[in-house]
Formats: C-alpha cells, sequence, structure tokens
C-alpha cells in the first residue's frame, strides 16, 4: 500500500519574511500586507491615534508596523508616511536659532515645526483633503517646499540655517496676513498656524506620519538626550492637540524602550505618555508546554498560513519533538525542539523568523523540502548553523553601528572572543586579548563588553553548588553588567564559531538561560528560555 498523501503544505513552500521589513515591502507589497502579524491590535491602535509611541527592543516588529501601515494604503482606509530619524540632525536640532533662549524650549519647538512640516506634506498628498481649498495653505506650503523644509530632506535644510533666523514672505492673503505686521515672518512663528491647519483638517481617512530609524543611530550618549527628549515632547503636545479636534490623524514615534526610559527622566509627562498613549511590543512571554502556544511560536504560525492563505500551519509540525545535539568529542544531549530553537535566539520575530527561514532553504535544497514531512535532524542542524554564521554573527556586528569607532571596536571585539576560544570567560581574559591585537586595545574591554552585553552576544554566567544561571539583558537596560563575574557567549555565537563549550557551563539540566527586558512599569520579568546548552 502507498503511503497517505501529507495534507501539510511542503516546507519548502512555507514563508518567513525577511531580515527588514522596508526590503519585504519592496519585494512584495501585498505579500507583505497579507502575512503581516499583528500584536494586540497594535496596527488599529497606531492609525486611531490612541497611541503615538510604539516601544520595544530592536527586532520586535516596530519597523514593521511603519511599514504595514505604509504598504496597507491599498487598502483606501489611510496615508501613512515613513521618515527615518537617521537622517534627522539629532545633535544638532538644539542648536536651531528658533527665537528662544538655548534650551529644552527651544528644541522643542524646533521639533515641533520639522513634525509639522512634514505632517502637513502628508495630509496634502490627500487629495481630497480640505486644506487644499485654503489657498493661504497651499501657497505657504509651496514657500516650505522651496526652502526644503517638508519631506525627507528637512531637518537638513534646517541645519543649513541653524545659524539664521529664516524668513519668508507672507501670501496677501488669509489669516497670517491679517494678524502680522511685517511682510515676513519667521518659519518658527508658523509654528501656531500649521497646528490651527492640520488639526482641523477634515477627509474622509485617516493620516498617519511614523519616524522610525531610532534603532540605527547612535543613541547612547549625552549630546542626544536633550533632542531626544524634546522630540517626545513636540510629537506628545502636537498629538494631544490633535486628539483634542478629532483630527484626521497623528504623528507616531518608533523608539527602543531602553531610550525612552533614559531620556524620560526629562520628561515631566513621561509615565503619562507610557500609561496612556504607549504600546509595548513584547513577543517573549513563554506559555503552554514547552513553549509551543509562546506568542512567538503563533507569530511565525500565523505569518506562514497568511503567506499560504489556508486557514491553520503548525509550523513546529515539521519538527520532531526533541532533537539531539553534541556528539563531537561530547556526551551527545537531547533537548524540546522548540526550546533548542529559541535558545539560538535573542527571543524576538526577527531572530526566530530567520532560523525557520535557513531551515526552510536548507529543506528546500533537499527531498525534505517536497512533502509535509517532518524534517530531518541533518536538515534542522544545517539551518541552525547558516542562521548562526551567516546571520547573527553579522547581526552582533551591526550593533556597533553609530558608536565612535564601532567597526573597529566590533572586529576588535569578535576577534578576541574567538581567540579566548571558550564559552566562558572574565574580563581579564578579554583584556589579554585585546592587548594581544595591533593596536592594543585593552584599555578599551569595559566598554566592549558592555557593548556585547547590550547586543545579546554576551551573558553574565552565574554558578551556584547545585545550578548555575546566564542572564542575557535583551538590548540595553538601567542595570549594568557585571564586569568582576563570568560571562557566557550566546548559544548562535558557540555554534557559528564551533567553539568549544566550558564543562560546568554545559553539565546538567540544572542550568538554565534568564532573559531580563525592561517592562512598562520600570519593572525586569525574567523570562526563562529553557536549558543552556549543551546545544551544538
Amino acid at each position: 500500500m502507498s503511503s497517505p498523501v501529507s495534507s501539510k503544505p511542503p516546507f519548502a513552500d512555507l514563508y518567513f519574511g525577511m531580515s527588514d521589513s522596508r526590503n519585504e515591502a519592496s519585494e512584495n507589497r501585498e505579500r507583505f500586507v497579507r502575512s503581516y502579524v499583528d500584536l494586540d491590535g497594535a496596527s488599529d491602535a497606531v492609525l486611531a491615534g490612541r497611541k503615538f509611541l510604539v516601544l520595544g527592543p530592536k527586532g520586535t516588529g516596530k519597523s514593521a508596523l511603519a511599514w504595514y501601515l505604509e504598504a496597507s494604503e491599498i487598502n483606501g482606509t489611510h496615508l501613512a508616511d515613513v521618515r527615518d530619524a537617521s537622517a534627522l540632525p539629532l545633535a544638532e536640532v538644539p542648536r536651531l536659532q528658533t527665537g528662544q533662549a538655548a534650551g529644552p524650549e527651544r528644541t522643542v519647538v524646533a521639533w515641533k515645526f520639522i513634525l509639522l512640516c512634514n505632517y502637513l506634506e502628508l495630509l496634502l498628498r490627500d487629495q481630497r483633503c480640505s486644506l487644499h481649498q485654503n489657498r493661504e495653505v497651499t501657497r505657504v506650503a509651496k514657500l516650505l517646499r522651496d526652502f526644503g523644509f517638508m519631506g525627507d530632506a528637512s531637518g537638513r535644510a534646517l541645519v543649513t540655517a541653524s545659524n539664521t533666523t529664516v524668513e519668508i514672505p507672507i501670501p496677501k492673503i488669509g489669516t497670517i496676513y491679517r494678524r502680522e505686521s511685517k511682510a515676513a515672518i519667521s518659519i518658527y512663528n508658523l509654528i501656531p498656524y500649521l497646528e490651527d491647519w492640520v488639526s482641523t483638517a477634515e477627509a474622509e481617512i485617516r493620516h498617519v506620519l511614523l519616524i522610525d530609524g531610532l534603532d540605527s543611530i547612535f543613541l547612547n550618549d549625552v549630546k542626544y538626550d536633550e533632542s531626544l527628549s524634546s522630540l517626545v515632547q513636540a510629537a506628545y503636545a502636537l498629538n494631544q492637540k490633535l486628539r483634542q479636534h478629532d483630527a484626521t490623524g497623528s504623528i507616531v514615534l518608533l523608539v527602543r524602550n531602553d531610550v525612552f526610559s533614559r531620556v524620560a527622566l526629562s520628561l515631566p509627562d513621561s509615565q503619562k505618555m507610557r500609561d496612556d498613549m504607549s504600546i509595548d511590543l513584547d513577543w517573549r512571554i513563554l506559555s503552554g508546554p514547552g513553549g509551543k502556544d509562546a506568542p512567538l511560536i503563533r507569530l511565525v504560525n500565523a505569518k506562514a498560513s497568511k503567506a499560504l492563505g489556508v486557514s491553520d500551519v503548525q509550523v513546529l509540525d515539521y519538527f520532531p519533538a526533541s532533537i539531539t545535539v553534541g556528539g563531537r568529542g561530547s556526551r551527545p544531549r537531547t533537548f524540546p525542539t522548540f526550546q533548542y530553537l529559541l535558545n539560538m535566539t535573542r527571543h524576538t520575530p526577527r531572530d526566530l523568523l530567520r532560523v525557520f527561514e535557513e531551515i526552510r532553504k536548507v529543506a528546500a535544497s533537499s527531498a525534505d523540502g517536497t512533502a509535509g514531512e517532518v524534517l530531518r535532524a541533518t536538515v534542522i542542524h544545517e539551518g541552525v548553523l547558516q542562521y548562526s554564521t551567516k546571520y547573527f554573527v553579522g547581526a552582533i556586528q551591526n550593533e556597533f553601528a553609530g558608536f565612535e569607532g564601532g567597526p573597529e571596536g566590533a572586529q576588535a571585539a569578535i576577534t578576541s572572543i574567538q581567540e579566548i576560544g571558550k564559552q566562558t570567560f572574565n574580563a581579564s581574559e578579554f583584556r589579554e586579548a585585546l592587548d594581544g591585537q595591533t593596536p592594543p586595545r585593552g584599555s578599551e574591554a569595559e566598554r566592549l563588553l558592555k557593548l556585547l552585553f547590550f547586543a545579546g552576544a554576551i551573558g553574565n554566567y552565574i554558578a551556584h553548588m547545585n545550578e548555575s544561571y546566564m542572564q542575557f539583558y535583551h538590548r540595553r537596560d538601567d542595570s549594568q553588567i557585571y564586569l568582576k563575574g563570568t560571562f557566557i557567549l550566546h548559544h548562535a555565537l558557540i555554534h557559528a564559531w564551533a567553539m568549544r563549550r566550558t564543562k560546568a557551563a554545559a553539565s546538567g539540566p540544572s542550568t538554565r538561560t534568564t532573559q531580563v527586558t525592561r517592562r512598562p512599569a520600570r519593572q525586569r520579568r525574567r523570562t526563562r528560555g529553557g536549558e543552556d546548552s549543551g546545544q551544538s
């Protein structure tokens, strides 16, 4: 008798997206929109103007939310513009001459002007918006475009004029002409008029301006704090006015939660912002046996099924319940498969989707990918190896981007870890390896260890008599790395570099992984990722 044909789609046909949501949306807009997975109705809350802060560590889907709203314009319910904050002159904004004395108030005014110009540009994209009927608005908008104050180059145009007070001629019509006694007006004196225009505009659809890219620039420096806190304060004030007038849209900031926690000290209303108008993208809650019903797995299942247009795909059904690892000079050990895969990630959607995508590629090149059968362990191991070497190592290196001496520091740190050549090490060993490079960089050991720690590349290894813990802080938290203790490499780096494992760190089922992340109420919650790594 022939074996029954599986009703599951082939694993090779499953879709797990791309590393960059913007690239994913550009490649196939319809598939990206169809396969997007919302967390707790975040997109609706943002689009409706109920939330203006989208918080979360890097890799949790902040950019995906922004590009989903931009791509889903095809539905005809809204217009969305995504502006890249890395193109904005964050360090320069506090120096812009707005007419006030230097300080936070002046910086808030400058940010209001930048945000209002970009939001006005968005409204004027809507040909049915009532602003098109206001000749004063259209003439002022043309002048602002001519000066370069609208669109992606708005920040650069302001910096060009940072040492002077820019004035524009007043059109001899409308409210401004009647109220002002001069023939020209400072651009910053336009702010009350711009606020009035955008908050009272009428339209049939919603509008949302999203500021993305704050993960892509160096923000761990006090010189940015005034600018960032003022940006948040300006967006909050503008959104309050938009909501007060029941306006057609809002201005949304996509911010790492650790960055917001740091600048919150300068924001008098930071707790109100967080409580009332923010949404925290956190997928890292484990639930169910072995985590099979965890939000991260629900995300993977939903994305795969939506992309194929089928009602249900259970991705873990393609995998054996457990997987054996080790065996090359060490005692083989068996782990639940989901635990094994999850511990190769930093508990973020991007990491886990990349694991499945690399396994899918391997399966597609073998017989495993042609039918809905359980994948062989060799396919899974090879996919995890490809993920570790092709994606994870590069992702860690990218965490150094924007830091002073970032590329050189990243290379020095990674080279030193490889030269140490083992799973656990201490600060002295790391410093010695740095000093062995040309030029010696041992004086940077503390800074580089912190960057590796914040990137999720290393954790603190804490050994007790009966059990041991590995604490990985995902991205930057207020708590500092324990520099005098023992460090342990992330499983994926051990895997990528075929590094030997420290016997004590892989010595039994009592060892477990702990990841700590920033919570909205500034409390820490520990999320268990399962047993430690005899995983290879």
